[in-house]
């Protein structure tokens, strides 16, 4: 064996002994590295960041407190580049439960007031356009007292006074917080009064006719004695729903008598005889219907002619048919 051999004999060992030193160290480590990880558990995966979901994991989603904007105000100052800043003011949100909530409580409230608040209450109506009436007559048949202005009913209480009051042609119910109430009612013009058993009744220029509430007063000077009703009027001619009393034609005719009838004669009905009146000079004159009323006229001022040239003095004249007038002497 050479010098030589011997060289590389020893450096074999020598590398020999270093990889079993290092193959030694390693597996220590790894021994160590090993009982470490079983004590503090798997080591945890990096952070994964994923967008729409692609990848099908469900990962935990941190929830982040909302912080509150902030509204920064700058005010400018006369100097080029110089600016003041103010303290930022905290940007409120409200929800739109508690804007909710507050509303509730709100009309709540006015309801309330509203309902139980006695200036709400309607003490009495205001009336105008009243002649014949008073106040206190409309008053007690709308009996609104102590009502409350949201409950009454300006339809109804016009129709309730019109059916009440048949004297008032037209009638306007205007309603107004907090407690108003104004109507305004326009009363029939009464041209005749009517007398019948007893009972007194006016009539105006429709034939529609309504009662003489005040006994105190007095109706129209026109007077009509009736032995019984007037004839019947076509359901045609009603208007308005209102009941007509006597026919336009009938207060026509009657307002044509009472221009030739003598002074201070009453005119009369009679239904068999028609309407007429007693003449002052003692005898009762009948037209019969109201047809050609102007032509029956003129015949009885031709009849009175020719009783004034013979002195006669009938207690009967009929002109009922203006082509057969006739009158009696005896009853």
């Amino acid at each position: 064996m050479t010098h030589t051999d011997n060289y590389f004999d020893g450096y074999d060992d020598r590398r020999s002994r270093r990889k079993r030193s290092s193959d030694s160290r390693a597996k220590k480590t790894n021994q160590r590295s090993r009982a470490s990880r079983a004590q503090i558990g798997p080591r945890p995966l990096p952070p994964v960041m994923v967008r729409g979901g692609s990848l099908g994991i469900s990962l935990p989603t941190r929830k982040r407190k909302k912080q509150k904007v902030r509204r920064r105000y700058d005010l400018t100052l006369n100097v080029p580049g110089a600016e003041m800043r103010l303290p930022a003011v905290p940007q409120i949100s409200i929800g739109i439960r508690l804007i909710s909530g507050m509303l509730v409580v709100v009309l709540a409230m006015l309801l309330y007031h509203l309902w139980s608040s006695p200036i709400y209450h309607v003490e009495g109506a205001e009336i105008v356009g009243l002649q014949r009436l008073t106040s206190l007559d409309v008053n007690s048949v709308m009996d609104l007292a102590g009502e409350l202005i949201f409950t009454v009913d300006a339809e109804g209480i016009q129709q309730r006074l019109q059916e009440a009051f048949p004297e008032f042609s037209s009638v306007t119910v205007s309603v107004g917080l907090p407690r108003d109430v104004s109507v305004t009612v326009e009363e029939r013009l009464p041209i005749l009064t009517w007398r019948q058993d007893g009972r007194t009744v006016l009539v105006d220029a429709n034939g529609i006719a309504f009662p003489l509430r005040d006994q105190a007063q007095s109706g129209p000077a026109l007077v009509v004695d009736a032995f019984d009703s007037p004839p019947s009027i076509e359901l045609d001619q009603a208007k308005n729903g209102l009941e007509h009393f006597l026919p336009v034609e009938m207060v026509s005719a009657i307002l044509s008598m009472s221009g030739h009838a003598p002074e201070n004669s009453s005119l009369v009905y009679d239904p068999d005889h028609g309407l007429g009146w007693r003449d002052s000079q003692g005898w009762e004159v009948y037209f019969g219907d109201v047809s050609d009323i102007d032509i029956k006229l003129r015949i009885y001022e031709a009849l009175v002619d020719k009783f004034a040239a013979e002195g006669l003095n009938p207690v009967l004249v009929s002109v009922e048919h203006m082509h057969s007038p006739y009158y009696r002497m005896e009853r």
